[in-house]
């Protein structure tokens, strides 16, 4: 291949002095800055390579580079003095046209940069290319005097432009002018799987190099291409159709199929326009090098940008908790949007899904609380994503997805429901593309949806079920719930059915509200599965509240018919979400034992210590009573809110064969609740042959269940 001659304009006349200058410093380069090499015209004057970037076309490779010239001199130089080509390591030399106009004369002190294409070889590696500065010089004819060369490979050590392409418009709208430039790099890369097959989501960074606004001409298309020559249709979902102003970013989401999760970063992505039936490939960038190509890690943070690149809201997964069973695993993610800026922003709509690396699943995450339309400096929004996932996907291979809900401007939609996916957008070509959701709801009703974060759960919190794990009553359980609740067992206790005569146990659950918002109290179901493996169902309590207030706790009793229970018995405690047949989590507990010769008597969410009684008989005739007087510190363990018909205090008079005599009910609420210090209770009408001076007073704890009244002994008064 002949040399050709550079761009640019040429002085008519060179003096004798500057040639001689040039010829003495025709040398190898040598360093100019710490790791790049230099090309020295004088001591103080000199060339650097800069923004090296190397692609392949269609036909050929593209190299595209910057002549940086350093002007340490008293006066000016003239950049038309010197050109470039590029060679290759066969001897082969190819010509390098300016890309763009700007002036030449680059004043004492000051450094100019010098911009490049080269059309090389297709296949050309960088080790086997060099820059080569040159000046012209004027004798018998004109000449190309080298200064010398420069190694491309070297230079894309230290470039920072090797993840950026170039694309001329001129080629796709003859309207435009030849400098019409737009210049794409990668911002984020996101692998999603929808719909059994893995699409990689590219947000690209569009920025307009001409003088003039310009729009993505129709013809300019995309796709994607890997070393093997298999090709993949890429579409455009948001940002191709918006105008494109000079030195302002501009942000272009384009979506596609692959084969795996693995193989994005085996792929290049081409752009390119169709001249007939052949495609013509003007530039093109390699997958993995975005900011965001790998997922996150529980505790990370990512922004989130507007369409210009600015930063709305900085998005962090704080929590994951999985809880498995042999029949499927719930998880529960926590993330949170915070407002680092110093202005006020829209929250995000944000919708998930859960995702195995491996593929073949994905999962809907709901999230049904409502959030603001707007946070403050400084603010920071909760987002909670639940699922029930099937078993046998490891925390290792498992994802989440998060989405972002874009609107027709750019900005975001500030309604948030459970889903995932990409609805339709409009392509560089003009053309309609669709992504279909994963998901079985949408974030909004309009909008496209794309995703904003990618994040393995390798590092939550795992809670194997099995025969549960050791809990101590009180202590929080995890549960992946969609609201702020925290939820304890305060208390297992068996109790006597007298109707049926069948032992029932008593699990009374405290749930706490932690958020700001009312909620709706949670549809959980309980069972209890013994020693032997029996299981035996919950039956919570027949009247409950239907809101749980902002920043308080509700007490749920829920009953169990076991015939065979003993106190001290070691069950398992299954929780579940509503008519779920997997449960949320599994705690394991025993049945708790009372000790019923104390002065003390446990109530939860009571203590009640007895500091004195006495039984006294009233006036004998034909029939007598029985007043019971008693002091006793009632202490309230935890402020919290309790039906009132629930649970209750019994006191039975019997007599030494056990029979009872006469019964009275004292409640923890109400005019004629138990008071903290005095007390008073009468047995009336009691006949005269019931009296013996060896009767005394059982107390019992009653509660009302749908299956019948059961109760349990706490103390005695004798």
């Amino acid at each position: 291949m002949t040399t050709t001659r550079a761009s640019g304009m040429l002085r008519t006349a060179r003096t004798a002095v500057l040639i001689l200058a040039l010829l003495c410093f025709a040398l190898a380069p040598i360093s100019a800055q710490a790791g790049k090499e230099g090309i020295y015209v004088s001591e103080s004057v000199y060339f650097t390579l800069e923004k090296v970037r190397l692609s392949e076309g269609s036909e050929d490779s593209i190299l595209r580079f910057a002549v940086k010239l350093h002007n340490g001199s008293a006066s000016s130089v003239d950049y038309n003095q010197y050109g470039v080509r590029v060679t290759d390591s066969d001897g082969y030399s190819y010509s390098a046209q300016l890309s763009g106009t700007q002036s030449a004369r680059v004043l004492s002190g000051k450094e100019q940069e010098f911009a490049y294409e080269s059309r090389v070889l297709k296949g050309s590696q960088a080790e086997q290319l060099r820059v080569t500065v040159f000046a012209w010089s004027y004798g018998s004819g004109i000449a190309m005097t080298d200064l010398g060369s420069f190694s491309v490979a070297n230079a894309l050590l230290t470039s920072d432009a090797a993840h950026e392409a170039i694309v001329p418009l001129a080629p796709m709208d003859s309207a435009l002018s030849a400098d019409s430039r737009v210049s794409f790099r990668i911002g984020n890369e996101y692998t999603v799987y929808e719909n059994g097959e893995w699409n990689v989501y590219i947000d690209l960074v569009a920025g307009n190099l001409g003088d003039t606004g310009v729009t993505l001409p129709a013809g300019l298309k995309m796709r994607l291409e890997n070393a093997g020559g298999q090709t993949m249709t890429v579409t455009a979902i948001d940002g191709a159709d918006k105008s494109l102003l000079p030195g302002k970013p501009q942000r272009v989401t384009v979506q596609a199929q692959i084969p795996d999760s693995e193989s994005a970063e085996g792929w290049a992505l081409q752009f390119y326009y169709m001249n007939g039936e052949k495609a013509t490939v003007l530039d093109s960038l390699d997958l993995g090098t975005g900011g965001a190509s790998s997922a996150t890690a529980i505790g990370d943070s990512r922004p989130t940008t507007d369409s210009q690149g600015q930063e709305i809201v900085s998005l962090k997964v704080e929590s994951a908790i999985v809880s498995q069973s042999g029949d499927g695993q719930w998880v529960r993610v926590g993330v949170t949007a915070s407002n680092n800026g110093g202005r006020v922003v829209a929250v995000p709509s944000l919708s998930a899904s859960y995702q195995s690396t491996n593929g073949g699943v994905t999962v809907a995450a709901t999230d049904s609380d409502t959030h603001a339309a707007y946070l403050s400096q400084g603010e920071t929004e909760v987002f909670s994503f639940s699922a029930l996932l099937p078993k046998g996907i490891s925390v290792e291979e498992l994802q989440l997805a998060l989405f972002e809900t874009r609107n027709a401007n750019g900005g975001t939609n500030n309604a948030t429901t459970g889903g995932s996916g990409a609805s339709t957008g409009t392509g560089a070509s003009g053309t309609t593309g669709s992504a279909s959701s994963g998901s079985a709801n949408a974030a909004s009703s309009s909008g496209t949806k794309v995703p904003v974060l990618i994040a393995g759960l390798g590092k939550a919190e795992v809670y194997d079920q099995g025969t549960g794990t050791d809990y101590t009553l009180g202590d929080r359980i995890e549960l992946p719930l969609d609201k702020k609740l925290d939820i304890a067992v305060t208390e297992l206790k068996l109790y006597d059915n007298e109707n049926y005569g069948f032992k029932t146990a008593v699990a009374k659950l405290k749930i706490t509200n932690l958020d700001n918002t009312a909620y709706a109290l949670p549809e959980l179901n309980l069972d209890v599965v013994g020693e032997n493996g029996l299981v035996y169902t919950g039956t919570r309590q027949a009247n409950v509240i239907s809101q749980l207030a902002t920043n308080s706790s509700y007490m749920v009793s829920y009953s169990f018919v076991m015939p065979e229970a003993a106190d001290g018995q070691a069950v398992a405690l299954r929780l579940y979400n509503g008519s779920d047949s997997i449960p949320l989590h599994s705690v394991k507990l025993a049945i708790g034992q009372d000790d019923t010769a104390d002065d003390v008597w446990d109530v939860y969410p009571y203590s009640i210590t007895v500091n004195s009684a006495d039984l006294l008989v009233g006036q004998l005739g034909t029939t007598f009573s029985y007043t019971m007087n008693f002091n006793v510190g009632l202490e309230r363990k935890e402020q919290l809110i309790a039906d009132a018909s629930v649970s209750k205090l019994q006191f039975e008079i019997e007599d030494s064969s056990g029979l009872v005599l006469s019964t009275q009910t004292l409640p923890f609420q109400g005019t004629t609740k138990l008071l903290d210090g005095d007390n008073s209770i009468t047995f009336t009408n009691l006949k005269l042959n019931q009296y013996n001076s060896t009767n005394y007073v059982n107390v019992y704890e009653i509660v009302d269940t749908p299956n019948g009244i059961v109760k349990r002994k706490v103390g005695e008064i004798r």
